[in-house]
């Protein structure tokens, strides 16, 4: 059963909050992107465990406040939010039938997965316009696989919407479970996540060695800047704010995170974007926005 309108007094999101907010979809959306020629040449969780396990050094030596979360939540949290959800992501984006544009748009499902979850797990008012916006964004999905010249691969389009679906399972149990600041949160995730991506690559993956003597200059490049403004950035500021507000009101600022990824794929990547993409792409932002009630200003309760 639906919950009634809130009717409480509400405190709009400060600028602070709504400039943090839109660092997250400028560091995800680059970030996403320039990991296409990373994620082809590394084995994707061997590359995953590169970038974690280079977090979780840098922020045992930056932040050394003891974490507050409990472990089992710790390991809960990065298997959804990290190992699950990157495996699925980056082996999607890694086969040749996913272009990166194509990529960042279908990804957006997990705004309205999101909203869901939050309304399941931390009943958080859910109505008729999120059920709506879910299903035009669902919709828009179907358009940007089905319609393009070229459409995406259905296997690597489905291991990107169940990896969507498994980020925003991790965010709510972020919000849930998690005890620890923006920065302890990300620190926990990487803690948790590097044994479970270190057994992850040895029984699934094979090739780390040679990737590893065989990357050229370039992928090393991509390789570092997936790292530092793809995780850890964008993570640092996803985390504080997660912590500040609801996923109803941090969400919408993942909107920009296709415009982004667009223009990326289009002037590193040389990518072109066709008018179905275009299409398919007004669509999931259109559904994302009545999801996120973006035309419709939202509030904090005082």
């Amino acid at each position: 059963m639906f919950e009634p309108p809130n009717t409480g007094i509400y405190r709009a999101m400060t600028r602070r909050q709504i400039l943090l907010a839109l660092l997250p979809p400028l560091f995800f959306g680059t970030g996403f992107t320039i990991a296409k020629p990373a994620v082809t040449h590394f084995p994707p969780l061997f590359m995953m465990l590169m970038v974690y396990g280079g977090i979780a050094v840098v922020l045992s030596l930056t932040h050394r406040d003891k974490l507050k979360t409990p472990f089992l939540s710790i390991i809960a949290i990065a298997a959804f939010a990290v190992t699950i959800q990157g495996a699925l992501l980056f082996w999607g984006l890694r086969n040749q039938a996913m272009p990166a544009t194509a990529a960042n748009l279908i990804l957006q499902i997990q705004i309205p997965f999101a909203v869901l979850l939050d309304w399941l797990i931390m009943k958080e008012r859910l109505d008729g316009r999120k059920l709506l916006g879910t299903a035009i964004a669902i919709l828009g999905v179907g358009l940007v696989i089905g319609l393009p010249e070229q459409a995406p691969g259905l296997v690597p389009s489905v291991m990107i919407i169940v990896s969507a679906f498994c980020w925003a399972l991790g965010q709510v149990l972020a919000r849930k479970l998690g005890k620890d600041s923006g920065v302890g949160l990300l620190k926990a995730n990487a803690f948790g996540s590097v044994p479970q991506l270190a057994l992850a690559t040895l029984a699934i993956e094979q090739g780390q060695w040679q990737s590893l003597v065989t990357a050229d200059a370039m992928q090393w490049a991509a390789l570092a800047f997936v790292g530092i403004v793809g995780f850890y950035l964008a993570y640092m500021c996803w985390f504080t704010l997660l912590k500040q507000c609801r996923l109803d009101e941090a969400g919408p600022f993942l909107l920009l995170m296709p415009a982004v990824g667009i223009v990326t794929a289009a002037l590193v990547l040389g990518e072109s974007v066709s008018l179905a993409q275009l299409a398919g792409g007004a669509v999931i932002l259109f559904g994302l926005a009545i999801v996120s009630g973006l035309s419709l200003p939202r509030v904090r309760p005082a």
